[in-house]
């Protein structure tokens, strides 16, 4: 991956965690980051998939797929999509 698109995807990722955590009522913009490091946890399953928990409730899911090229791109489920209801 590209340096740039690496800066593209984490860039989104930050984006869509800031948009659920205010979606669950709270502003992104003032927490610290002692607030993110004691709230926000990100479990990595084997399948190499990640799951970003914020409060105990699973809020953003990553999942990795492969085309047949051998491109990498990732999926990502918010909370009100259902490939994070799986999750557990």
């Amino acid at each position: 991956m590209r340096e740039a698109d690496k800066q593209a995807f984490m860039a989104r990722v930050e984006e869509l965690l800031k948009e659920q955590i205010s979606e669950l009522g709270e502003d992104p913009g003032t927490l610290s980051p002692h607030d993110y490091a004691t709230h926000m946890r990100c479990e990595v399953h084997n399948d190499g998939s990640m799951v970003y928990i914020w409060r105990e409730m699973p809020i953003l899911r990553l999942v990795p797929v492969k085309t047949d090229n051998g491109t990498l791109y990732w999926r990502m489920f918010t909370q009100d999509e259902s490939g994070l209801s799986s999750v557990h």
